[in-house]
């Protein structure tokens, strides 16, 4: 009876442990899947990244022309209401 009992406990360790192997084999399988998707993750957000400095940069040159465009028309205003002051000082001036 003992060879027996023994028999019984051996092969319910063996699959214990059997039930254990395909747990730890089941979770590996699923950390080597979380460590793909983390590594396709990064990926994408890597792309996204240097896209949205891209699109950054777009808007900033998009940005600075037409300020400049303002600037410019700002000067020609500017210039539109010096000169007639500047040229009637000077008609003022030739007159004395």
């Amino acid at each position: 009876m003992s060879d027996e009992s023994e028999s019984v406990v051996a092969r319910l360790w063996r699959d214990r442990v059997g039930l254990r192997e395909a747990e730890r084999d089941a979770a590996l399988a699923r950390a080597r899947r979380a460590e793909d998707r983390l590594a396709e993750l990064m990926a994408e957000n890597a792309r996204l990244m240097a896209e949205l400095a891209r699109l950054r940069m777009q808007a900033g040159s998009e940005a600075a022309a037409p300020a400049l465009s303002e600037t410019e028309l700002q000067m020609e205003a500017l210039r539109g209401a010096l000169l007639p002051l500047l040229s009637d000082q000077d008609l003022a001036r030739d007159a004395a």
